[in-house]
């Protein structure tokens, strides 16, 4: 291609600016939904993925009448001051298809000096504790230092490296990786620790622990777990790990489904459209095709301008989604992953760069590929033979 076919290429875009710049739109729309659908099903198989190998419990024992919340469920229950029954962690531990029963604790922070909003604090028991402490080891080796507190990703670090609860400055000891939901805004630490904030909080400083997390024996039947447990206590309630996913599991599917019929969608408007629009735009200029056939432009080369025109809508449509669209997934990142009700973690630099690059190379494609057949046909114009038909 050469300077003068690239200038009849622009030329002819801006010829019918209305026209071009609706297709392009067009193009822009099938953009923006197919990098914020790429990104989206990444983000919720990272979540997912990252859930599933934090939790270790198979069952979870939770206060009756909580507000399951699925962003959290998975290592703790309901944020709220709900307690379980006195005696039940006893009465579980002792239960043959129990291996560990492990109490978790709420406390939760009215201010906080890393946050603009409540932080929930929980309390695990290191002695029996298997989810909380394998999810420490990642970033933190050592012992938890008496005192010192694990943040939550979205935790912000003051210059001291400190949070402060109840007017109490404690000591950061580390900032686990993200997991996609709530709990990346969660301040985590042991039942001693918890008891001290209690104590500022003029709390019982004896904290009453609001989740039991159960791993089971090898070859242990949950259900008859359940009914156990049922039979002694009222006021509480025992999920188990399959429960739990797949409530999860069906949301995400459920959500990614909607997000690719919309993309499939916008992909045959957009295809729909443009093969119309070239259809008409081709038969309306038929005698300036004509006249470039006399003129000595090779039937190769009037392909190349039809197919260079295609391209250019294309490749404007293609950037301007992509634009808006980076715009508004990266700046409400946040806020998706607080309101999708499924965990959420935004891929990494090399995953967003490979998803830029298969929209770009696809949408790059799409215009040249569905008017092929139209550039064919202007490539086979015979020039006096439209020219007759436009003079008459």
């Amino acid at each position: 291609m050469d300077k003068t076919d690239l200038n009849l290429i622009i030329e002819n875009y801006l010829r019918n600016p209305f026209r071009s710049l609706g297709i392009s739109l067009l193009i822009a729309l099938l953009a923006s939904v197919l990098l914020v659908g790429g990104l989206l099903s990444i983000s919720l198989s990272k979540g997912l993925n990252r859930l599933s190998s934090r939790l270790g419990a198979d069952v979870i024992v939770i206060p009756q009448g909580s507000e399951i919340d699925d962003q959290t469920i998975l290592l703790q229950g309901d944020s709220r001051k709900a307690y379980l029954p006195q005696g039940s962690l006893e009465f579980i531990r002792g239960l043959a298809d129990v291996e560990v029963a492990s109490p978790q604790y709420f406390l939760m922070s009215l201010s906080a000096s890393c946050c603009d909003q409540k932080v929930l604090i929980i309390g695990f028991d290191p002695a029996t504790d298997f989810v909380i402490q394998p999810w420490i080891r990642e970033v933190f080796t050592e012992k938890l230092p008496h005192g010192s507190v694990v943040v939550g990703s979205d935790i912000r670090e003051g210059e001291k490296k400190t949070v402060k609860f109840f007017n109490q400055e404690y000591p950061i000891a580390a900032t686990l990786e993200p997991i996609g939901n709530k709990l990346d805004q969660a301040v985590f630490v042991d039942v001693a620790t918890l008891a001290n904030i209690s104590e500022a909080a003029n709390y019982d400083s004896t904290p009453t622990y609001s989740s039991i997390l159960i791993k089971l024996r090898s070859g242990a039947d949950a259900e008859r777990l359940s009914r156990e447990v049922y039979f002694r206590f009222d006021g509480l309630q025992v999920l188990t790990r399959k429960n739990l996913f797949s409530g999860l599991e069906k949301s995400a599917d459920f959500m990614q489904f909607i997000v690719w019929t919309i993309v499939g969608f916008f992909l045959i408007v957009a295809v729909a459209a443009v093969v119309i629009s070239f259809s008409l735009s081709t038969r309306e200029r038929r005698r300036e095709y004509a006249l470039l056939r006399i003129i000595g432009f090779a039937r190769k080369r009037l392909k190349i301008l039809v197919l260079g025109e295609a391209l250019l809508v294309s490749v404007v449509g293609t950037y301007i989604g992509l634009f808006f669209a980076s715009v508004a997934f990266f700046t409400f990142r946040i806020w998706i992953g607080e309101h999708v009700g499924i965990p959420f973690i935004v891929p990494e630099s090399v995953e967003i760069v490979a998803v830029y690059a298969v929209v770009i190379l696809l949408l790059h494609l799409i215009g040249p590929a569905v008017v092929y057949g139209v550039a064919n046909k202007v490539s086979g114009i015979d020039a006096y033979a439209a020219l007759r038909e436009v003079e008459h």
